[in-house]
This record gives C-alpha cells, structure tokens and sequence, in this order.
C-alpha cells in the first residue's frame, strides 16, 4: 500500500466537509458633519437673513477588513488541478479551498449539504433514456474577473477529469456511475447516470465536486494530458468562491475577496502567514501579528493552557472529525480469536482512561462522532454501547468467560478488590502453556500526548488477565511501516497498534470500506466478513439519508462486536483567536475554525 495513501486519507475529502465562505467588513463610523451657515442677500432689501443649509453628506471608505491567519505551511502548488488530484495536503486545503465554487457545500453547524452554486434541485428521475438529475443554478455567481459562473464551467471541468483521466479526489468527485453532464441553458445543468444513482453519487461526489473556469483554462486544457496539466502553473486563475488567491511568497499568501460570490461577506483580504514551528506560530498570536492559527490537531494542550492565561486569547474546543483506536493483527493469535478482542474490550475501561489521560477527550464506542449531527443517532450508540458495560466485576467475569471458553486457564484468576480496582490473575495458560509476550505499538507524545499514557492504560488492563502486555513507543513513520507494509511472506508485523485516523467529509461518512471491507484499501488487520460487507453494500447503494443512516449503524453495531479496532476516543480540537480583533458567530461545530478554512464565513472584526 503507498504511504502517501496511507497519509494523507481524509485530507482529499476536507475541501467537499466544510463550508467554503468567506466574508467582508463595512465600517460606518464617521464623524457627523457640521451644518454651514450661509449669509444670503435679498436683492429687495438690504437686510441680509442667515439661512441654515445642510451640506452634502461626506462619502467616507470603509476601513477593509483584514483577517490574519497563522499556518505552519504554505501551498505546495497554486494549480487548484493538481492539489485536487495530487497534493490533498491541509495547508493546500485550507488555502485553496475557499477559491472554488461548487453546487452544493456542507453546512457546518449539522454536517449535511445545502445548495450554494445550486438554486433548485431535482430528485434523481427515470425517463427512457436513463437516469438523470437536473439543477437549475444561481445566475448572481462570477469569477472574480467577472465572468458569470455557468453550467458550461461545470460541464467543462467534468470533461476535462474524464479526458485526462485525472485521478486522486478529481476522480472520486467523478465516479464511473456518472455517465454524462449536459449544460440546457446557462443555467441548467443535466447530470446523467448509468443507474440509479446512490447518496453517495448524489449529492455526494458530483454535486460536492469543485468547478473550475473553462475560459481560463480551456486553452492550457487543449490539447495537454494530466502532467502538462498538473505542471501548469495557476498564474491567472480566477476566484469564483468567496476568495482569491492573489501573492504566494515564502513567508505569506494572500488572498482576496472575490467580488462575484454573492451574499453578505465581512472579510476583505486574507493574509496566512508561515511560522515554522507551532512555538513560533503562537508567539505571533501572543504579540498580536496574527488573528489566529490553523493546524490539522488544533493546539497541543500545553500551548491551549499557555493561551488560555492571556486575556488577549479565546481558547475554543471542538469535536474533530478524527478518531483514536486499538487495532488488532486478526493473522495472529490470540486476536484472531474473537473471545479475546472481547475480553480486551471488556476490560479496558475506556472512558476513565480518556478522562485521565485525553485533554477534553470524549470516549466513544462508535466511528461516528457526537458532533455529527446528520449522522449520529444517541439512541443507536447506546445499543452499541451495550455490549461492553456493566460493573467492574460483571465486565471482568465476562472477560473470564470469553477467554475460558477457548481453552484459557489460570492458577488464580483476576478479582476486583472492594475498591474495585482489578487484581492481576496468576498462572495463565492456553493449551498448557504461558501465552506468548503481546505488544502495544503507538507513536511517542510529538504526535498525541494522550497515546503513551493511553497505551499503558490499555497494557495494564489487559495484563490484569494474566497476559504479559509490553507497550512499544516508538516515531510514527515506524509504527505506519510496521502496520501497513507486509513482509515478503505477506504478513503485518503487530499485535496490536493505537493511531487515529481523520475521518474525512462529514458529510456522507466513507470510511467504512477502505477500512473493513475485505478487499479495502486500508484493511490492515485481516478482516473480513460477509455479512459485513453485505451491510456495506446496502449502505453504498442506499438512494435515501434514511436508508443509509440506517445501514450505517447497522455496520457500526457488527463492528462493535466483530471488533477489529476497539474504538477509543475521538479527537478534540483546541484553537485560538484573538478576541480584541475577531469573534465568530459560529463556535460550537465538528471540527473547529480548521474545518471551516478559519471560520471564513463566520468571522467578525471587533470594533
């Protein structure tokens, strides 16, 4: 499997799971002019009479509003073309993203999609030649040097994807279903499918794919393949969502608003300024040069406590859309045997570990995060939920059981004190013998402090049941090349692992099948169950919200129990701003400011 894959999951689907907007400033504040007396002559008298005559109102340009935004690393291309299809870095996203338009975006506050570029949208119907969806556009949407944005953009970029036969998320936006896009007008667009086409092709995909300007591009498309395309440079470009990319310089990119994005905008010019460390990054914040900070895992929580002392900073948090998990090698025993991911299940005590040990963590047994609220269903999670509760005691007699029931014997088995802390078991067998040492791999505290600690918690508990559980922290290109990269006798060198994994859009959850479907790209643990991929097929294929939410927590429920990872906790976001010089209207959503390209379509000045 290619580790830039393995990398740099969920960072392709970032552009389609935030709301890409931006917003500008008017300041009414002037001085109220003075009126002017003025002595008149009346030509039948010499009494001269003073009449009061108020001036004409004095035109005052509002100040612009520039919003200053702190990142870690500047754009590795300016072609949109190639970070969509070759370089899904963050720092391309959160720069990139908010310059092109689409038919549909996500809303922030639920995680679902509502109409941008869209103005009506038809339900997929069948006629006699197919199925087709039609959407009728805004006609108030330009590109920034004021050319109207059309269907014929539309209908151009999904021609040149499938000419060029572009490939990474230009390819995902543009899935094989789709058979066809038809401009009827300059604002009516016609998609055709070779099927019925699923909520997954429809709104997602297509109608979250960005849109490029033919008139722009179409000569440097003319007559070039994918590399020619992906080397040209995005010099004279145009912006046709809420901003402009403008000056890229070793330091600081700026970007303006684009004067064709219809409604009512507050920000005028955004400045992302380069520091080259997270230290650096909030110094600046501190001192003033920067509004606030962008970074893919929010603050670490040593920086959120630095600035949450200063008076200056508001430190917000936030459900990420990420999750932190224990992986089981299912090729090896004893995680092959469903008994045993159980027992582990059974006995690590999830939600006081991520109290003691995750700044602002919150527990989890399911993939799909509280915050999500177009997903996420309370009732269904508790189900879920209910497979590894009960008193310390009742989860650990249940742990024993499991394990006895496939030959697991002991000399003196655990107990839970009457403090109800566990109490080792002694003398642990399988077939006569002692089990062989298990370990634990994770990445050391650069990458999430709460790991180690996690790990040991984890290592504890499970040594609690007699097994001898050794926790190996090591760098995390060293644990992604153990877990993801097959000897030459194809076999994965772990017993078990913890990393997290970014969860990608919000919008329509795909995670499930490059992860646990049997033939997934990212399938490292060896799992593989029909009925499984039977609920991810009805999940894939669902045509309703409601079909498919209800495939997905039945997938989520087979996971629970299956358990090829035992989820842990989801991720928290922590992030800063200045609130003498910006406020949000927006501060409790998945993902944070990140996930909104910094809150472009929510920020404030503070007068």
């Amino acid at each position: 499997m290619a580790d830039r894959t393995i990398r740099t999951i969920g960072a392709t689907t970032i552009l389609v799971g935030v709301v890409i907007a931006g917003l500008i400033q008017v300041s009414s504040a002037r001085e109220e002019p003075t009126p002017e007396i003025v002595v008149a002559e009346d030509s039948t008298t010499s009494t001269s009479s003073p009449v009061i005559s108020e001036p004409e109102e004095e035109t005052v340009e509002p100040s612009p509003f520039v919003y200053r935004i702190g990142v870690l690393a500047g754009i590795s291309t300016d072609n949109f073309w190639t970070f969509y299809g070759e370089e899904p870095s963050v720092w391309n996203s959160y720069i990139l993203g908010p310059t092109k338009p689409a038919l549909m975006s996500a809303d922030p506050e639920t995680g679902g999609v509502i109409e941008e570029l869209a103005a009506a949208v038809d339900t997929p119907r069948w006629d006699q030649s197919g199925w087709r969806v039609r959407v009728s556009l805004r006609d108030d949407f330009a590109w920034s040097d004021g050319t109207p944005v059309t269907a014929h953009d539309i209908v151009f970029t999904f021609d040149t994807v499938r000419s060029l036969e572009l490939g990474g998320a230009w390819a995902n936006a543009y899935p094989s279903e789709v058979e066809s896009l038809h401009a009827d007008g300059d604002y009516e667009l016609r998609i055709e499918f070779k099927n019925r086409p699923t909520l997954s092709i429809w709104p997602h995909s297509v109608g979250t794919a960005p849109i490029m300007a033919s008139h722009a591009w179409a000569s440097k498309v003319a007559g070039a393949d994918a590399d020619q395309l992906y080397a040209e440079s995005g010099e004279g470009d145009v912006g046709g969502g809420r901003l402009t990319l403008i000056t890229t310089e070793a330091e600081q990119i700026v970007s303006v608003r684009n004067e064709g994005y219809p409604g009512k905008t507050l920000v005028d010019r955004v400045v992302y300024r380069i520091y080259p460390s997270e230290n650096e990054l909030i110094e600046a914040l501190e001192e003033g040069e920067v509004d606030t900070a962008l970074t893919p895992d929010g603050l670490s929580s040593e920086v959120a406590e630095r600035a949450g002392a200063s008076s200056s900073l508001t430190v917000v948090s936030n459900g990420g859309h990420g999750v932190r998990y224990l992986a089981f090698n299912l090729d090896r025993a004893p995680m092959s045997a469903g008994e045993f991911r159980t027992a582990v299940a059974l006995i690590v005590d999830r939600e006081t570990l991520a109290e003691s040990s995750v700044v602002g963590g919150e527990s989890t047994r399911t993939f799909v995060p509280s915050a999500n609220r177009s997903w996420f269903d309370a009732e269904q999670a508790e189900t879920v939920e209910g497979f590894h509760v009960g008193s310390p005691k009742e989860r650990l007699d249940n742990a024993i059981d499991q394990l006895a029931s496939i030959g697991y014997t002991w000399d003196l088995k655990p107990t839970v004190d009457s403090d109800g802390n566990l109490v080792t078991g002694e003398g642990l067998l399988i077939d006569g013998l002692a089990p062989a040492p298990l370990t634990i791999l994770t990445p050391g505290d650069s990458v999430d402090p709460a790991r180690p600690t996690y790990v040991a918690g984890i290592a504890e508990a499970v040594s609690s049941l007699g097994f001898d559980v050794r926790p190996v922290e090591t760098d995390l290109d060293t644990v992604v090349d153990l877990v993801f990269t097959p000897t030459e006798d194809d076999l994965l060198q772990y017993d078990m692992y913890v990393l997290g994994w970014t969860l990608g859009s919000p919008a329509f959850p795909s995670y499930y099948r490059p992860l646990f479907a049997t033939d997934g790209e990212l399938n490292n643990t060896g799992y593989s169950s029909k009925q499984f991929d039977r609920l991810l097929s009805k999940y894939e294929n669902a045509a309703t919200v409601e079909e498919a939410r209800s495939a997905l927590w039945e997938m989520e429920k087979r996971l629970a129990q299956d358990l090829p990872y035992l989820v842990l906790y989801h991720n928290q976001i922590s992030e800063a701003y200045r609130n003498d010089k910006v406020s949000f209207d927006l501060t409790d959503s998945l993902g944070g400011l990140q996930a909104r390209l910094g809150g472009l379509a929510d920020v404030k000045p503070v007068d």
